[in-house]
């Protein structure tokens, strides 16, 4: 399958480079597309030179348009499937090509890399450990979409995710400036596409630093539930052609 790997990206000058290669070095046969969010560094430069594709937004407009030009750009240029991580180090690309196995085999439509997962194997030294705001909003998103939807989630603002060309039909023309790693899973499922999470080992960042305050975390669980609520009332969306 042709295959695209995005990589939304904003102010990751120092760590976007050693992502790129290791994409290029576990999923070979993949193109890579940096979606630079407005940067005001040398992030795009950076990715240029180390032999990326290049998407760069005018202004930064946040991770979920940053992620929209990413299912846009697969969609219309024909790719039969596509993955995208963080640009921060976190996500080993020997993780994501696990779950491209999971779209190229077709055994779902949308698969989630997730850190929570049963299945996942013991912590080692260098894995992510989430702040206790984190692991708060977490749970909390957790047990609201899985209400939500009637499916069973444990990490449901995972970055790391790959589609097939159903899924990037659909989010290139439905999908949220703003808590769109939520509001996304829920849209999949009410339009009965088969969303499946798979667990995967995340690292501590390499570079760069989060937005995320504990007191914008409390804000972004407050609007993630609205944004959960309002989910529940908006009509089915008739399939966009692929």
């Amino acid at each position: 399958m042709r295959t695209l790997v995005f990589i939304p990206a904003w102010n990751e000058e120092a760590s976007v480079g050693a992502v790129i290669a290791d994409v290029r070095e576990q999923i070979p046969g993949a193109d890579v597309l940096v979606v630079d969010d407005g940067s005001i560094d040398a992030t795009a430069a950076r990715a240029r030179e180390c032999g990326a594709l290049v998407a760069s937004l005018p202004f930064n407009q946040g991770l979920g348009a940053a992620l929209q030009t990413g299912y846009l750009y697969a969609l219309r240029e024909g790719y039969e499937a596509c993955a995208h991580l963080d640009s921060d180090g976190q996500h080993p690309a020997v993780e994501v090509a696990r779950l491209l196995a999971e779209i190229t085999s077709d055994r779902a439509d949308l698969v989630i890399g997730s850190r929570y997962h049963a299945s996942a194997a013991e912590a080692q030294s260098d894995d992510y450990r989430p702040t206790l705001s984190r692991r708060i909003g977490t749970s909390v998103f957790r047990f609201f979409l899985t209400l939500a939807t009637r499916q069973r989630f444990t990490d449901t603002t995972s970055g790391m995710r790959a589609a097939n060309r159903r899924v990037m039909a659909l989010f290139s023309q439905h999908y949220s400036p703003d808590f769109a790693e939520i509001e996304s899973l829920q849209l999949a499922v009410r339009q009965g596409l088969r969303v499946e999470e798979v667990p995967v080992r995340m690292l501590e960042r390499t570079g760069g630093s989060s937005f995320l305050t504990p007191l914008r975390s409390a804000f972004f669980i407050f609007k993630g539930l609205v944004v959960l609520l309002v989910g529940q009332f908006r009509p089915r969306q008739v399939e966009a052609e692929q």
